[in-house]
């Protein structure tokens, strides 16, 4: 089983961002979501953990006492497996030398939210986050160790050229990551900055097809379309969830998935501290696998027939080889790769998922 904890607690919102979060909380308000997570956890058995992921919001905004809470009552409810991947969300204004030593003791994978190295693109985007900070955190991260960290950008900003961009990504691998998570900047109606902005598109393509030359002498790669990484630093979590994983989700606004049905909690804190039940979004089992087929598309390694005989209800291979051959009248060869072995989009292809994601959901 993979766990998802979304932490929805922040300093302060972001420009960009559309997930939900509660920004400048009380320190009895994380406390109070402590306590509901405690019971929700031991209301039931759950199965052991192969993965397990902090994100949020901002998790290590939490105080130290509270992410010691939080971490031991995970680890006693869950019990991990001899190899569970533990993740977490940081940003560099939350850490100091003690929270990296207690993440350092429970987790094997830290993501820091980065953004930008450039102080003008990071007030674009809304983060407050000052240069010492940022360096004080890659400093405090390097020195211990972690099994796995990334560091997350952002590219297409306003004002961003080619240079600029450039620039960001050597500066990431450089700080010795062995993982980088590179988005497109989007108008989000849901975020601060909305769609008050327009995005280059030219430019933003530009900027996506520099990123694999300028990692490629780091030995980073990429594996899905936003994710780069060295050999053996995918991250499991995110490969488990795309393939149609088990996933258990807590908090506000998580979502889990039961094989067949996705369940989301409510996208409030109240009304989750308050017990409402999760949504549930109910499909029929063709259009379920054909979602879960389109999304691990977005990975460099596509679909061999093993990888899909895992899904839950999986429908032979055959019929997904005959469901991709129909789209290729309505789009390039170009962008597929088919064998009885394998379907995966080719390096062009990947460019255009969210054509092939929309013919194949149809």
């Amino acid at each position: 089983m993979n766990y998802y904890f979304h932490i929805p607690f922040c300093r302060s919102k972001c420009g960009y961002c559309a997930f939900y979060s509660e920004p400048a909380p009380a320190p009895t308000t994380i406390d109070r979501y402590l306590d509901h997570l405690e019971r929700q956890l031991a209301a039931a058995p759950l199965p052991p953990a192969e993965t397990v992921y902090f994100g949020g919001g901002t998790p290590t905004l939490m105080e130290l006492p509270q992410l010691k809470r939080l971490f031991g009552m995970v680890e006693r409810f869950i019990v991990p497996s001899s190899d569970c991947e533990v993740s977490i969300e940081a940003n560099p204004e939350t850490l100091d030398a003690a929270k990296i030593a207690l993440l350092r003791e429970h987790t094997t994978r830290l993501s820091l939210g980065v953004q930008s190295f450039s102080s003008r693109r990071r007030a674009v985007l809304g983060r407050r986050c000052g240069d010492d900070a940022l360096k004080n955190a890659v400093e405090l991260i390097r020195n211990a160790a972690f099994p796995h960290w990334n560091i997350d950008l952002i590219y297409a900003v306003p004002g961003e050229d080619a240079a600029a961009w450039r620039d960001d990504l050597r500066r990431a691998a450089d700080t010795g990551i062995d993982h980088l998570s590179c988005y497109s900047l989007t108008p989000e109606e849901n975020s601060r900055l909305g769609t008050s902005f327009k995005i280059d598109e030219d430019l933003a393509a530009e900027l996506y097809e520099m990123i694999p030359d300028i990692l490629a002498p780091y030995g980073i790669n990429r594996y899905e379309i936003s994710n780069y990484a060295r050999p053996g630093a995918r991250c499991r979590h995110n490969g488990n969830v795309w393939r149609g994983g088990m996933l258990r989700g807590f908090g506000p606004a998580a979502a889990g998935f039961d094989g067949r049905d996705r369940m989301t909690e409510p996208e409030s804190l109240s009304q989750w501290l308050a017990g409402a039940p999760p949504a549930a979004d109910r499909i029929p089992l063709p259009a379920r696998l054909a979602e879960i087929f389109a999304v691990n598309l977005r990975t460099v390694d596509g679909w061999t027939p093993e990888m899909w005989q895992l899904v839950p209800g999986a429908d032979p291979w055959a019929s997904r080889i005959a469901a991709v051959e129909k789209l290729l009248g309505i789009m390039p060869v170009s962008w597929w790769k088919i064998s009885p072995g394998g379907i995966k989009l080719s390096a062009e292809g990947l460019g255009f998922w969210n054509d092939v994601a929309e013919a194949m959901l149809i």
